[in-house]
């Protein structure tokens, strides 16, 4: 049998989930969680749920992005924001409603900076912030 949790199914996991080490238990528990999440998310994305999809992409991050996690969570017109690669100081995304987008990154920029002052030192603030629209899907240019 394959090794790999994708190769899984999770009932088989959920039938047999007691009886591993417990450091693969918690990280296989990770692993259906956020696999479960992510089709929520998928769901409330389709019907056009903002509220509730920036409720599931808020669920799940890393501790080196608390801070600024937290302050996105309070930025103004902020529904929902997450954490994407922790490893080299990583970064979070918001979904904001795009009439607030200015106010948010504002807002972000100046808490986290108050927090952060030796980041700011090191950034230039007007690019630390970035506001994006989504593209209609990856494709070739």
């Amino acid at each position: 049998m394959d090794p790999r949790l994708c190769n899984v199914e999770e009932e088989v996991y959920e039938a047999h989930k007691n009886e591993l080490e417990p450091t693969l238990a918690k990280r296989a528990e990770h692993y259906f969680t956020e696999n479960r999440r992510v089709a929520k998310g998928l769901e409330a994305w389709k019907s056009g749920n903002s509220q509730d999809f920036g409720k599931l992409i808020s669920a799940s991050g890393s501790e080196p992005l608390i801070q600024l996690n937290e302050i996105l969570q309070r930025a103004p017109g902020v529904f929902g924001a997450r954490f994407s690669g922790a490893g080299f100081r990583g970064c979070c995304l918001a979904l904001v409603d795009a009439d607030r987008a200015e106010e948010a990154a504002s807002y972000v920029r100046s808490e986290y900076f108050e927090l952060q002052p030796e980041l700011a030192s090191q950034l230039n603030a007007d690019s630390a912030v970035l506001i994006c629209k989504p593209g209609d899907c990856a494709r070739v240019i």
